[in-house]
């Protein structure tokens, strides 16, 4: 995942009032999992990455933006 992904997916999560841990919760994942994503030292699967738009009610146009810029 680059820079701008991750901060747009921040970003996203902060305006939305969704935590780290509700991303956590919602994933199944172990917070140390959730933090190397967010860091960008472990990549989001392509399932992974429609569950996070999905709890962050994302339009396409924003998921496209976000997503364009991660690596699967």
């Amino acid at each position: 995942m680059d820079e701008e992904g991750l901060r747009l997916l921040k970003s996203q999560m902060v305006l939305k009032s969704v935590s780290a841990k509700d991303l956590d919760d919602a994933e199944g994942w172990s917070m140390s999992t959730l933090y190397r994503k967010l860091s960008g030292e472990s990549d989001f699967t392509a399932l992974e990455m429609q569950a996070c738009a999905a709890l962050l009610g994302l339009d396409a146009s924003t998921i496209g933006t976000i997503f364009s810029c991660i690596n699967v």
